[in-house]
């Protein structure tokens, strides 16, 4: 996950000054307790956060995409839908609600969008001593990258206001 946004975020980035600061957190210690995350949230809560997303399910390709918005921004669920179409990834009707280590940020009120990932064989390798890189597809890795990298970009290029009630 840390390799797919820091890769993502450097492909958006690449593409020109972008209108919101793009900030990545590489959280630790989730499976002891969340503490990575936790730690983020009690020292950043008073901050504006647009929006926050996580990469925690391995590197298999994305197919759907949730999102948790405010009314002012469902132009940015259909212009993310119409991104993420040519790489496979459709739109649900599910709200967002972040992965373990955003959970605390996307429930105190801030957006989320969350990238959807095939978990067919995730449980196989993970935390095994099997869960080497040399065990991801290429082509899934960089499908993956890819949907990340469009939704940082237009994230951080939305012109509406993502902050305000979400639903």
């Amino acid at each position: 996950g840390c390799a797919i946004i820091a890769d993502a975020a450097l492909r958006a980035a690449s593409q020109g000054t972008l209108r919101r600061t793009i900030r990545l957190l590489f959280a630790g210690a989730e499976e002891v307790g969340i503490h990575g995350g936790a730690a983020y949230f009690n020292a950043h809560k008073g901050e504006a956060h647009a929006l926050a997303s996580e990469s925690d399910f391995g590197a298999d390709r994305i197919w759907r995409f949730d999102v948790r918005l405010p009314d002012t921004a469902v132009l940015l669920k259909a212009r993310l839908a119409e991104a993420l179409a040519p790489l496979g990834i459709a739109p649900s009707s599910q709200l967002a609600g972040g992965g373990a280590d955003v959970a605390q940020l996307i429930g105190s009120g801030v957006s989320g969008v969350d990238l959807q990932q095939d978990g067919t064989k995730y449980f196989d390798l993970h935390h095994t001593p099997d869960d080497t890189l040399d065990k991801i597809d290429p082509e899934q890795l960089e499908q993956n990258v890819q949907a990340w990298a469009i939704m940082l970009r237009l994230a951080a290029e939305a012109p509406e206001n993502l902050l305000g009630p979400r639903k």
